[in-house]
């Protein structure tokens, strides 16, 4: 990923969202096109919140193993395509959960959020909100994952830490948002899904 990061002159850090207001506006236009709904591949993630400690809750994300495909290597929420077994979308989260990190959230609630069309690999990705008050003892799917990451949902509300490089979508270049954690870049479509509803709203009043 070739990162471009706008001079701090040109916007002040407090201002640094107007960056990203075209690519949102797009996204939001991209997900409700016809062909996008209904010829894109379809996947689902967790997003898993715990708040076992309410002083310092975190967000759970994965280190996927490199392999030769698009989304090799990448931080990402736990999660995966749609199987034709499954009976819907949470389904898919639900399973890909438990397959990847040993995670069972069968009986847990979750919170709909705004899907995000991942244009290289043409998905349509679909993210559930759900929290959790306990320490798992994690069972990681070796083949898949190389490691968890258990990040403070106070790392992503910290506009210090909100970074920018741009994408193409179509001809046409955007901002993006994405983070960079313990050397780890966290971008794309998980980096989106974070500013959209960690960044930006309190994820604790997302109805």
């Amino acid at each position: 990923m070739a990162l471009i990061v706008p001079k701090q002159s040109l916007l002040p850090y407090n201002q640094m969202e107007k960056l990203f207001e075209p690519l949102l506006k797009v996204q939001n236009e991209l997900i409700q096109q016809n062909d996008i709904i209904y010829d894109a591949k379809k996947a689902a993630v967790s997003v898993i919140i715990n708040n076992l400690d309410e002083m310092n809750p975190t967000i759970l994300l994965i280190k996927r193993n490199e392999y030769d495909g698009h989304h090799s290597g990448q931080m990402a929420f736990p999660g995966g395509k749609m199987d034709e077994s499954d009976g819907d979308l949470l389904e898919t989260a639900i399973r890909e959960s438990l397959e990847e990190i040993g995670v069972d959230l069968k009986n847990k609630d979750f919170k709909t959020l705004q899907p995000v069309w991942v244009k290289v690999s043409n998905f349509l990705l679909f993210p559930y909100l759900t929290f959790v008050d306990k320490n798992h003892e994690f069972e990681i799917n070796k083949r898949e994952i190389n490691r968890i990451f258990e990040i403070p949902v106070s790392f992503f509300r910290n506009q210090e830490f909100l970074k920018a490089h741009q994408i193409e979508i179509n001809g046409e270049k955007f901002w993006s948002p994405y983070f960079e954690y313990e050397n780890e870049t966290i971008w794309g479509a998980t980096a989106i899904i974070i500013y959209q509803n960690i960044y930006l709203k309190d994820p604790f009043t997302i109805n």
